[in-house]
């Protein structure tokens, strides 16, 4: 019988009520979902609100190490009564999640409960298995980059003005998406991501930065890069790489799918 993928759903659910403005990760954070062994398919993320609110963020973080802001979600005015429902709002983000990662969240404005329920789906195999079978595991690829590098030829130190965010696995991997989060206001300027051959960096791509001012009811500058959906396969030992031309701290997160087969 040939190899096949079992799911199983994986359902996280916190309640959030703690005040906590911070976009670096720090403070007070709840923990949503942790990925499983293969890691996980997070396909929606919802949130409701227990009672009435006033103006605020919610924000969603990864966690690999340190947490990484990836998404904020604005909380208007709402007051519910017996005819008006409470605030909520649902994030169809299909997002692979690498084995350990956690999905986090926090709340701007303290003493007004949410609640943040992850629709995952974690995968397996089982069975013997084909020759021409594909087993995936998630790799997702962090980095928080933070200081200026306005070189375009690749030149820089790494750690330092340039980031390594992903490596690639021994057959390669497959980047579904990259999501560029910054943790603080911003002025115009790029970010650069690179390919990393072993031996040379090479410019990818640039994104621009406008002005823009972040606080507890205004979003940080965020970006995402699908590849109009047909994903980017790189080679197995090369990296994706990343600078920014300000100063400026942001977050890049890396959607990554590892494959290999059976021997």
């Amino acid at each position: 019988m040939a190899k096949q993928i079992q799911y199983t759903a994986n359902t996280g659910i916190v309640t959030i009520s703690t005040a906590n403005s911070a976009l670096d990760g720090t403070g007070s954070l709840g923990t949503i979902l942790t990925a499983a062994s293969q890691g996980t398919l997070v396909k929606k993320i919802f949130i409701k609100s227990q009672v009435s609110t006033t103006p605020g963020m919610i924000r969603i973080f990864v966690y690999g190490g340190s947490n990484k802001l990836i998404d904020e979600i604005f909380v208007p005015v709402l007051t519910r009564s017996l005819r008006d429902p409470s605030f909520e709002a649902v994030l169809p983000i299909n997002y692979f999640l690498q084995s350990g990662a956690i999905l986090k969240a926090t709340t701007e404005v303290g003493n007004q409960p949410f609640n943040i329920i992850a629709e995952g789906l974690d995968w397996d195999y089982y069975g013997s298995i084909r020759p021409e079978s594909t087993k995936y595991t998630a790799n997702t690829g962090f980095a928080t980059i933070n200081s200026g590098n306005s070189n375009l030829d690749g030149t820089g130190n790494i750690g330092t003005d340039m980031w390594d965010v992903l490596t690639a696995a021994s057959n390669g991997t497959v980047i579904q998406s990259i999501t560029i989060k910054s943790q603080v206001s911003t002025t115009p300027g790029m970010i650069r991501l690179f390919i990393y051959n072993t031996s040379s960096n090479f410019l990818l791509t640039e994104i621009p930065v406008p002005y823009s001012t972040k606080s507890g009811t205004a979003h940080s500058f965020s970006h995402r890069i699908d590849f109009n959906g047909l994903d980017l396969a790189l080679k197995s030992g090369y990296k994706l790489r990343a600078t920014t031309q300000n100063s400026e701290a942001f977050n890049v997160i890396a959607e990554g799918l590892d494959w290999a087969y059976p021997a």
